[in-house]
C-alpha cells in the first residue's frame, strides 16, 4: 500500500502535483494523523513510503546547527510539503494542520521532551491590534501534528527511533489547559502593547511563552509603543508541558481531554477551570493558601485534617524532615504527592524560607551543582548564546523558572506562614549580577586560580560555594585535580529584600 517512493524530491513534487496522489488526504485531519502514526516504533529508514532522501542527509546528526534537519525530513521527504514556512498559515492548508516535530529524551519513567517546542515568530506590530481567538497564533496552531524522535548522541536523524506522532488539537485540550494558554497569550500580548517587548522572558508564562528566536544574540527588532529595540522572539510550549500532552496522548484515550492522564506521583492543584478564566492561574493557587496565612504549622496540619486524620489515611507529616515545610505548602493547596502536575508543566518551583525572629533568611539559595570541566560543564557554556543546549544552565534556569515562594516565620520555636507569592528574577538582574558570577567563575576554572572564585561578599545577589554530601563528593577540574562539587547560590540578603519589596507592594 506504501511503496517506496524512488527519485528526487523534486521529481518527487512534481509527480505528486500531476497525480495527486498523496499516500493520504491533505484535507483531513486524521488522515494526516493516521499516516504520521506510521512512523512509531520505527524510523524513516525502514519505513516504507519515503522517497529517496539526498545523501547529504544520510549522516546528518543532532546538533545545533542541524536542529531544523529532522522537521525537513518528515516534511520534505515523508509527507511531500513544501509549505515556505508562512506566518499565518498551517502547513496543511486544507485541513488547518500544523507540522512540529521535536525530539524526545527517554527517562527513567518515560519519554520527556529535550527542550521547548517552537511555534511561530510573534509579530510585534500586528499582536496589538489581535485578540486570541482571531490570532495568528491560532490560526496557525489550532491543531498540530507533532512528531518525535528519539534524542541519541552520534546518531543519525533517518536512523533515530520515532516513538511518538499524534494530533494536538486546542479543542479537545482541557479546559483549564485552554485558559492558562490564553492567559499566557495575554499576558505577551499585553507587554508589547505597553512597549515591553524588551522585557519579555520566559518567566512570564507558564505552558506558553516567547522565546528567543534569532541569528545571535546581538540581533534586535523594532517594536510599537516604545523606542527599545527588542529580541525576536517567537512563541513557544514549555518543554514540561510538552512532555505531558505527550505522555497523555501516548497512554489516554487518544489525545487529552476532561479526564487528566497523570502519574502516581502528581496531582492537579486546580481543577476548577472557571476560576482560571475569571482571576487567573497564579491568583487561583495563592487563594489557596489565605486561610493559612498567620498559622502556626500545627494549626495548619489541624485545618487541613492530618492531626485527626493523617495517619489513618497515610497523609502524617514528618516535622524532622528536609522537605517538611514544601510538603505542608503542597497539601495546602490541595497535592498529597510530591509533585504539582502545573507546576511541572510550567516550570514553576516551590522555595520554602524560613525567617529568624528579625525577619532574616538564615540560609542562602541552592541550584544544582555544576561540573568545572567537559560536557555540559560551565566551560562548554556561552552566555551570549541563544540556543539551549549552549547558554548557562543556570541563567536558563533563572530565566525560564517561576518561583512560588512559600515564607515561614520562627519566632521562639514557633513555625508560622508569613506569606506566599510568585516571584521571577529580573532580566536585568540576571544580566548586572548573575552574568559577572558566572564568567569569574570560568575564569578562575581555567586559570587553575579556584581561590577566586566568587564568594558571597563578591555582589551580594549570587555567589559560588560547596554544594556536595561530603568532602569527598567531588568532580574533576582542569587544573587542579578533584575539587568538592559546588553550585551557584542566591545570596539571603537578595531573597530578603525581595520578600520586603513584596510587602511593600501588599500594603
Amino acid at each position: 500500500m506504501y511503496p517506496r517512493m524512488g527519485g528526487s524530491y523534486d521529481k518527487l513534487k512534481a509527480n505528486l502535483k500531476a497525480t495527486a496522489m498523496l499516500p493520504y488526504d491533505g484535507t483531513s485531519p486524521s488522515s494526516i494523523e493516521t499516516y504520521g502514526q506510521r512512523l512509531i516504533g520505527s524510523t524513516l529508514r525502514k519505513t516504507p513510503g519515503v522517497c529517496d532522501i539526498p545523501p547529504r542527509y544520510l549522516e546528518t546528526q543532532g546538533g545545533e546547527m542541524t536542529k531544523g534537519v529532522f522537521g525537513t525530513l518528515i516534511e520534505k521527504f515523508y509527507y511531500g510539503i513544501d509549505p515556505g514556512n508562512k506566518a499565518c498559515s498551517p502547513d496543511f492548508v486544507d485541513a488547518g494542520v500544523e507540522l512540529k516535530t521535536n525530539a524526545l529524551v527517554k527517562r527513567t519513567k518515560g519519554f520527556s521532551s529535550k527542550e521547548r517546542l517552537v511555534l511561530q515568530m510573534i509579530d510585534y506590530k500586528a499582536i496589538i491590534d489581535e485578540s486570541f481567538d482571531s490570532s495568528c497564533f491560532m490560526r496557525k496552531s489550532r491543531l498540530m501534528m507533532l512528531i518525535s524522535h528519539t534524542f541519541q548522541e552520534s546518531s543519525n536523524f533517518v536512523d533515530a527511533p520515532i516513538p511518538f506522532a499524534g494530533l494536538i488539537d486546542w479543542d479537545q485540550l482541557p479546559t483549564t489547559e485552554q485558559n492558562i494558554i490564553r492567559e499566557d497569550w495575554a499576558t505577551i500580548a499585553e507587554k508589547v502593547r505597553s512597549g515591553r517587548a524588551h522585557q519579555l522572558s520566559g518567566s512570564d508564562t507558564k505552558y506558553l511563552e516567547a522565546c528567543p528566536k534569532a541569528a545571535d544574540s546581538s540581533q534586535e527588532v523594532s517594536q510599537p509603543n516604545s523606542e527599545h529595540r527588542a529580541k525576536p522572539r517567537a512563541f513557544a510550549l514549555k518543554a514540561g508541558y510538552v512532555t505531558s500532552l505527550v505522555h497523555r496522548i501516548s497512554e489516554g484515550a487518544g489525545r487529552p481531554g476532561p479526564a487528566e492522564v497523570l502519574g502516581v506521583d502528581e496531582q492537579l492543584a486546580i481543577t476548577d477551570a472557571a476560576s482560571v478564566a475569571a482571576d487567573g492561574f497564579e491568583a487561583t493557587v495563592l487563594r489557596k493558601f489565605v486561610e493559612f496565612k498567620g498559622l502556626e504549622v500545627d494549626s495548619i496540619e489541624a485545618r487541613l485534617g492530618l492531626r485527626l486524620y493523617g495517619n489513618a489515611i497515610g497523609l502524617s507529616l514528618n516535622k524532622n524532615a528536609k522537605d517538611y515545610r514544601a510538603q505542608l505548602a503542597r497539601h495546602m493547596i490541595g497535592v498529597t504527592t510530591k509533585r504539582v502536575a502545573e507546576f511541572d508543566r510550567a516550570g514553576i518551583e516551590i522555595k520554602t524560607i524560613l525567617l529568624d525572629r528579625n525577619g532574616n533568611p538564615p540560609e542562602h539559595m541552592s541550584f544544582p551543582a555544576f561540573k568545572y570541566m567537559g560536557p555540559g560543564s560551565v566551560l562548554e557554556e556561552d552566555w551570549d548564546s541563544l540556543e539551549d543546549e549552549e547558554a548557562p544552565r543556570f541563567k536558563r534556569h533563572l530565566e525560564a523558572t517561576r518561583f512560588l515562594f512559600v515564607v515561614y516565620s520562627n519566632d521562639g520555636g514557633m513555625t508560622t506562614l508569613n506569606d506566599v507569592f510568585f516571584w521571577s528574577m529580573l532580566p536585568e538582574d540576571i544580566e548586572s549580577f548573575v552574568r559577572p558570577v558566572w564568567q569569574r567563575t570560568v575564569d578562575s576554572i581555567l586559570s587553575g586560580n579556584l581561590e577566586a572564585l566568587p564568594g558571597a561578599s563578591f555582589n551580594e545577589v549570587c555567589h559560588v560555594r560547596p554544594h556536595a554530601q561530603n568532602r569527598e563528593d567531588t568532580w574533576p577540574t582542569p587544573r587542579n585535580g578533584p575539587q568538592v562539587k559546588k553550585s551557584f547560590w542566591l545570596d539571603k540578603k537578595y531573597i530578603q529584600k525581595q520578600i520586603k519589596e513584596h510587602a511593600i507592594t501588599e500594603v
